[in-house]
């Protein structure tokens, strides 16, 4: 990644860690030594002092929000103790921990702005958890099929999301991927995009005493200008579970590179009903009761990478997993910092969000006892890549599925030996993979495999658009014609890592719609969703005119017009 253009500047930095995938030789080859990404508007090179802030937040989200995050990722049977006062709970929430996702800029920006035009329209009944369900799902409903008119609309509009993560039918909220997704969206949005610029939050801290508590983390232009999206993961633990001392960064260029690149701004939203301190609440309106929690704080030090780099990942430098971090009762005095060794321990309270610096070191301290077994602690995390490495994370971010393959991908191909000086012991580092020309064919020929999936869904997602768009106009004005040039422009527009497709792609793409749908039955279209007029009409495709014989043997001329016919439904295929 070019991560000089984006700000950063590549620096030895080594943290006693290498990953399974990569081995440290000794060599001069820069590819081996361990490499981290300072970002000149975070660690100015020329200054002395850096700014490390950490802010706290308190009711970040609506609560029924929090709740719907804490049922995404706790274990299923907790979930059923939490909902058995719920009659009918409109769809199932069903746990899953970590899972992982990439929400885009662009993506938090769509959510605000179509809550702003849909104002009347899109809020949502908090009256019960059950009225709050209901209508969350018809919003989300909405929202894609915005997005996806949005997308026909505009020629220069361009979604970077993963395709393979909503319905192409947008009209039903079934997978519970696609229900977390939606949920780290609106999380994204409300918090990193909206509430974090114009607040500095209930609690600042900073590394420099003299540091104004007025100051908001970054602005809304920073965040705009920087951001390229947002990584997402959650996590359910239980007693005895702990995160031991580290910095968030791109995981997946750790394997590759061995290069640390930390996240811009980091942080959590607490999401149980647990608490750290003593006031534990009795239920409110739009609240469970809180049950106490013993341990389980979040712990982050203000001294940065200076700190990181004597303790290391996970202390493997110092020897000490915990960072030199000293438990405090924080049950009675809240927030506890520790001028000594700027340590910060912040309690857990549900619904607390806590953000700061992406490179700061962070751990989870041990939960020693949860007042209910029913009951899991339930973080989810954030952090803000910019547009140097934001790509390749949205890929696969960490705790995804797509995430993990890669890394038993990595491990089972890729793994170090365990003893370096004899590799006798099995595995291999990448420069062996290069010399192995099977395994690198091997290897070349699962991308190629991978590729021809992927063109297959674009193909497909390009089918379902061009119907969308002949099924609209026809709907509108079923005596006008649209051209096949005019289709070709208006969805030619080459993805950014693919490059498909061009016009010229759409061209070919539309000529073979059109011989297929003009040759058999089995090409016949089932409009489900009643865009062309009828809810399950079958339409087949046709050319207006005398241009039927240009589609023997020659592409189909771009003035030829195009337009649909409605027809019987026991020919055709679903």
């Amino acid at each position: 990644p070019a991560f000089e253009s984006h700000g950063g500047r590549l620096e030895p930095f080594n943290d006693g860690h290498c990953p399974e995938t990569f081995i440290t030789r000794g060599t001069d080859d820069s590819t081996d030594s361990a490499r981290i990404v300072r970002y000149n508007d975070h660690c100015p090179p020329t200054s002395n002092s850096v700014e490390n802030d950490v802010h706290i937040y308190n009711e970040v989200l609506d609560p029924h929000h929090v709740q719907m995050l804490y049922e995404a990722t706790a274990p299923t049977k907790h979930n059923n103790e939490m909902n058995s006062t719920l009659p009918t709970p409109p769809f199932n929430l069903s746990g899953e921990s970590p899972w992982g996702t990439y929400v885009t800029v662009e993506e938090a920006l769509d959510w605000i702005n179509w809550t702003m035009i849909n104002n009347d329209n899109c809020k949502i009944d908090t009256t019960t958890y059950e009225d709050y369900l209901a209508s969350w799902r018809e919003n989300v409903k909405d929202f894609h099929k915005w997005q996806e008119q949005q997308k026909l609309e505009d020629q220069s509009y361009q979604s970077t999301r993963r395709r393979n993560i909503l319905d192409q039918a947008k009209n039903r909220v079934e997978s519970m991927d696609l229900i977390r997704h939606a949920l780290a969206v609106e999380a994204v949005a409300k918090f990193f995009a909206e509430k974090i610029p114009s607040s500095s939050g209930d609690f600042v801290t900073s590394s420099r005493q003299n540091q104004s508590t007025n100051k908001e983390l970054y602005t809304k232009s920073d965040f705009l200008k920087q951001a390229h999206g947002v990584a997402v993961w959650a996590l359910s633990s239980r007693p005895g579970a702990s995160v031991q001392y580290h910095i968030d960064y791109a995981e997946l260029l750790r394997y590759e590179y061995n290069v640390t690149v930390p996240p811009l701004w980091a942080g959590t939203i607490q999401c149980s009903a647990l608490s750290n301190n003593n006031q534990i609440t009795n239920a409110t309106e739009n609240a469970k009761p809180t049950k106490r929690m013993v341990g389980g704080e979040f712990c982050v030090n203000l001294r940065g990478l200076d700190h990181y780099a004597e303790h290391g990942y996970k202390g493997m430098i110092s020897g000490d997993p915990m960072g030199g971090w000293k438990s405090s009762d924080t049950a009675i005095c809240g927030v506890h910092i520790d001028s000594s060794n700027k340590w910060v321990t912040i309690p857990y309270a549900c619904n607390r969000g806590i953000v700061h610096n992406g490179d700061l070191p962070h751990l989870s301290a041990p939960i020693q006892h949860i007042d209910d077994d029913n009951l899991s602690r339930v973080i989810v995390g954030f952090n803000v890549f910019g547009h140097d490495v934001g790509n390749r994370v949205a890929k696969a971010p960490e705790h995804s599925r797509q995430f993990r393959r890669q890394v038993k991908l990595y491990r089972t191909t890729l793994s170090a030996p365990k003893d370096k000086g004899d590799r006798r012991n099995g595995g291999m580092d990448l420069s062996q993979i290069r010399k192995n020309k099977g395994l690198t064919k091997l290897l070349v020929l699962a991308k190629r495999e991978r590729v021809k999936a992927q063109l297959r869904r674009d193909q497909e997602e390009l089918t379902c658009n061009i119907w969308n768009h002949l099924l609209s106009h026809y709907a509108a004005d079923e005596k006008t014609f649209l051209c096949v040039g005019g289709i070709a422009e208006k969805f030619g527009i080459p993805s950014t890592e693919s490059g498909w497709p061009t016009p010229v792609d759409v061209h070919v793409h539309l000529h073979n719609m059109i011989k297929q749908h003009g040759s058999t039955d089995r090409g016949k279209y089932h409009d489900m969703d009643g865009i062309g007029g009828i809810c399950g009409a079958y339409y087949k495709m046709i050319l207006v005119g005398d241009l039927v014989s240009s589609t023997q043997g020659n592409l189909i001329d771009t003035s030829a017009a195009i337009s649909v016919m409605r027809c019987e439904s026991d020919t055709a295929s679903p």
